[in-house]
């Protein structure tokens, strides 16, 4: 990681962890949000902080937060082991929309509450959404009805971090559903190759090899 892209990355892992609690926060863009996702969360677990994950796209990485640890260890005198780290994540993972509605509507809330975990990350919260096999007019009400949930996390003091690859689909319908999603958010950051563009919903991202045309 080169140092523009680490102030970066810690500049993202400082305005998800600043107070208040309880903040719905959308990165998304190149298959990196992943990995600076799983950079945010090695942080947090450093300071103790359980953290859930649902994995909708496959994209935990344990090896990452174990490399993350021993960095820690050989950079400071603290002792860190990946057993310290890992045994602080719960992943849970989802490989159709019906499972992921679920997770995130049931199993997730009750989870949080039950071990007063204050973060939840998910990963590719719409990837099996895309699926055409899913009628679509379900499919829409499916992701209403995760929104509802992701705002009532919200209400309960817990921050939410959703990491989603910019995907262009040939379905109009489908295509739509991320912009509903990100609708629904505090904070939008768009990564693409290695640079943030933060925005407001609505506002179109323009690269900077045209913003001078």
């Amino acid at each position: 990681m080169n140092p523009n892209s680490l102030i970066l990355y810690s500049t993202l892992v400082q305005q998800f962890e600043q107070a208040p609690p309880g903040k719905l926060f959308c990165l998304h863009g190149d298959t990196s949000v992943f990995r600076l996702s799983l950079y945010a969360a090695s942080h947090a677990l450093l300071r103790g902080v359980p953290i859930a994950l649902v994995d909708g796209t496959n994209r935990f990485d344990v090896y990452y937060i174990a490399e993350f640890a021993r960095k820690v260890t050989n950079q400071s005198k603290r002792c860190v082991t990946p057993e310290q780290l890992l045994r602080q994540i719960y992943v849970a993972r989802a490989f159709t929309c019906y499972q992921m509605e679920a997770t995130i509507t049931e199993r997730l809330p009750a989870f949080l509450k039950r071990t007063g975990a204050p973060i939840a990350i998910i990963f590719g919260l719409l990837d099996t959404f895309y699926d055409e096999q899913a009628p679509l007019f379900e499919v829409q009400k499916s992701v209403q009805r995760i929104i509802v949930a992701l705002q009532e996390l919200k209400q309960a003091n817990i921050s939410v971090l959703l990491a989603s690859k910019d995907m262009k689909l040939e379905s109009k319908g489908r295509n739509t559903l991320f912009s509903k999603v990100r609708s629904a958010m505090d904070h939008t950051v768009q990564l693409v190759e290695g640079e943030f563009f933060k925005r407001g919903i609505d506002e179109p991202r323009r690269r900077r090899d045209t913003e001078d045309e």
